[in-house]
């Protein structure tokens, strides 16, 4: 693996997308007090890849794209129905075929992103010319579907499209609306608002209203190739997450980089009011390129990172060394932009981070590495090429908890989502696996492997 940086909605051909509705679990009895079950469910199907997440304590969410003809993309959305109660007094985790689903739709294009907000659930797709109805201008071109969460039904959709292309990497709820994050190049137009790149490559993110109105558009980026590939959102305050070279800005807030001679990818993060005014932004990087999983904000209002990086990162104030070609990084940010403190998921090979979540006072990280790798007091070996894992941090960068993803093909963490007293997190395999001591039957086709897992945190 070369590139740290490989767009999610770039495809080769359009593909159909499938929108997959399970029912998880209990809803928690009272807030905070976790009572969901541990489970892995098998729910691949030949010729799908799963690419997203969702779930609200009594539903989870799945977004599968197939490849198919442009003529024949479609989206599906698979209904709700509820997964079985473990045994009386079983504790462990059990793994489950997915029973089959109460509703699902179909729409064109390839899957994405997906949150649950409000009363919908929001899937990003991406693809050249009819998308879900939609016209795209771009190679590709990107929108957004909201569907009813009940039935399935569509709510509304959106164009989030430009003149060269456009590529959505992050969704994430803002009150009954939703939070657009991603990159363009040319000129992006999402509804009536428009912005122009300033170079090769910008970001973006977009506030939709519960009615997919735009509430406003802010673009980040410069000279170089920049972009944003994550957003969250707690009350009033948005965090927003990427990368950037030289020259780039935030609406007017000037992005440092490590060295304003070097065209390598820094990243950054940044606070935003209600409005879409920048509060605060940090940057951070080293003398080579660094890319960017997500960002959350957890239940005492830090904002915290999720990255890989290479070679010698400065960061919150500090020089972390990765331990091989490449170490997941994770820092926290205080709520006024101060630093916390910043710790290196890795071992001696090519490791990384894929996703982050919030988990309460925690948050729960999916990652990727090869050889073996510490977390916390345990030592994960790959027993393939590369292999996955799922991990849950404190705020001092302590490892609280973790689950390997492990097997002879290749396995990956693509998707991480919170849910009361837990998270649901999407893994994808290519030849029989492991979720901890969950068995995933090897796939009839390698590429369609695909497993929801649902953990509760405490």
């Amino acid at each position: 693996m070369a590139d740290l940086e490989i767009p999610w909605c770039i495809p080769q051909s359009v593909r159909a997308l499938a929108l997959c509705v399970l029912a998880a679990c209990p809803a928690p009895r009272s807030p905070g007090m976790a009572s969901i079950a541990a489970y892995t469910l098998e729910v691949g199907r030949d010729g799908s890849t799963l690419s997203g997440v969702a779930g609200d304590g009594t539903a989870v969410f799945a977004v599968f794209s197939s490849a198919m003809p442009a003529a024949h993309s479609t989206i599906e959305a698979l209904a709700m129905s509820r997964l079985p109660s473990p045994p009386q007094g079983a504790q462990p985790s059990a793994q489950i075929s997915a029973p089959a689903p109460v509703w699902h739709s179909e729409l064109g294009g390839t899957g994405g992103p997906l949150v649950r907000s409000g009363h919908v659930v929001v899937a990003a797709l991406g693809g050249t010319g009819a998308v879900a109805g939609l016209e795209l201008r771009g190679e590709p071109g990107a929108a957004v579907v909201a569907l009813d969460a009940a039935t399935g039904a569509v709510a509304w959709k959106l164009a989030i499209d430009a003149t060269e292309w456009s590529v959505i990497a992050a969704l994430a709820a803002a009150g009954d609306g939703v939070l657009v994050g991603g990159s363009f190049s040319g000129t992006l137009r999402i509804g009536a608002r428009v912005v122009s790149s300033a170079g090769k490559s910008d970001g973006f993110v977009a506030r939709l209203t519960a009615a997919g109105d735009v509430a406003w558009l802010v673009r980040v980026g410069g000279p170089g190739a920049d972009a944003i590939q994550g957003v969250a959102s707690s009350g009033d305050r948005i965090a927003v997450a990427g990368t950037f070279a030289a020259g780039a800005d935030l609406r007017g807030l000037r992005l440092p980089p490590y060295d304003e001679r070097s065209p390598s990818a820094d990243g950054f993060v940044a606070e935003l009011d209600a409005a879409g005014v920048p509060r605060w932004a940090q940057s951070f990087g080293g003398k080579t390129d660094d890319a960017v999983a997500g960002v959350t904000i957890d239940g005492q209002g830090r904002v915290v990172v999720a990255a890989s990086a290479r070679d010698t990162v400065h960061i919150v104030g500090m020089d972390l060394v990765a331990n091989g070609l490449a170490d997941g990084l994770i820092a926290w940010w205080l709520p006024g932009g101060g630093g916390g403190t910043a710790v290196l998921l890795g071992g001696a090979d090519f490791d990384g981070l894929r996703a982050i979540a919030p988990a309460g006072d925690h948050v729960v990280v999916g990652g990727f590495y090869s050889g073996s790798i510490h977390l916390g007091d345990r030592v994960l070996t790959a027993r393939g090429g590369d292999d996955a894992f799922l991990a849950v941090l404190d705020a001092s960068g302590a490892v609280v908890a973790s689950w390997p993803v492990s097997g002879e093909g290749r396995e990956e963490v693509t998707a991480l989502a919170a849910i009361p007293g837990g998270f649901v997190a999407g893994v994808t395999h290519t030849a029989a696996a492991a979720v901890g001591s969950d068995a995933l039957p090897a796939p009839h086709d390698p590429l369609s492997g695909a497993a929801i897992v649902v953990r509760p945190t405490r």
